[in-house]
């Protein structure tokens, strides 16, 4: 009996392809990644299962571990890191550990370009309705210890949510906001050189506050499970 396995996984990491026609493109920046590997095989009719997903996740971890917080085109073999690229360079490191492995997939976890969505009210984190944007952009934290992973050249798709009580008028104003952070490396950005979630967020909501007296809130997102909300001095 024949079985197709899914295992995802992410990572965050910075990197720029020189080659491209977008321009964005050729700037540092970054993102977060999700990589889904799949596997193909005879079921094992005494445990269940093809493989055990842990026994996957190890098997990419030495991967990860290269990936995960670096800048791509600074490691051997990735010199231009482009989607296509990726996934070959992947696909050569874990199939030997995983014979099974039939094809590696990546996507980003951003939308690319400005792309606006409205959010629903959401009464657990006391947000009103509001807009959400990501930005694809490069960072490092310069401020803690060498050996933390955040100190090194990286980057995400950040999910940045505002809210005010004229949503349409503060389209353009993140508009102009995501022209001056997305794919872009966020330590050359004035008065970002320490671009903490928590910075970046009250960065934001400076940027935006002059223009829409109204703002309620600035959440950043660098990840699914880690977030920052500022709602101003007052908040």
């Amino acid at each position: 009996m024949q079985i197709q396995l899914i295992r995802a996984l992410t990572f965050s990491a910075a990197h720029s392809v020189p080659p491209s026609p977008r321009e964005g493109t050729r700037r540092l920046h970054g993102h977060n990644y999700r990589v889904e590997l799949l596997l193909h095989g005879p079921l094992d009719g005494q445990q269940g299962w093809l493989l055990d997903f842990a026994d996957v996740h190890n098997a990419f971890a030495p991967v990860a571990e290269q990936l995960d917080h670096a800048h791509l085109n600074n490691i051997p073999g990735l010199h231009t890191p482009s989607i296509p690229f990726l996934k070959r360079w992947i696909f050569g490191l874990v199939k030997p550990a995983l014979p099974a492995l039939e094809r590696v997939v990546v996507t980003i976890l951003g939308d690319l370009e400005f792309t606006p969505r409205r959010q629903p009210e959401d009464p657990l984190l006391r947000l009103p309705q509001r807009l959400a944007v990501t930005l694809e952009s490069a960072h490092r934290l310069p401020r803690v210890p060498e050996s933390h992973k955040c100190s090194r050249l990286h980057g995400h798709s950040f999910h940045v949510e505002a809210a005010a009580g004229d949503l349409d008028r503060l389209i353009p104003l993140l508009q102009r906001v995501h022209e001056r952070l997305d794919h872009r490396y966020l330590n050359e950005i004035e008065e970002l050189e320490n671009p903490t979630s928590e910075n970046l967020a009250v960065w934001i909501w400076q940027n935006l506050r002059a223009d829409a007296p109204d703002l309620a809130v600035v959440a950043v997102r660098e990840s699914a499970d880690c977030a920052c909300i500022y709602r101003g001095e007052e908040g």
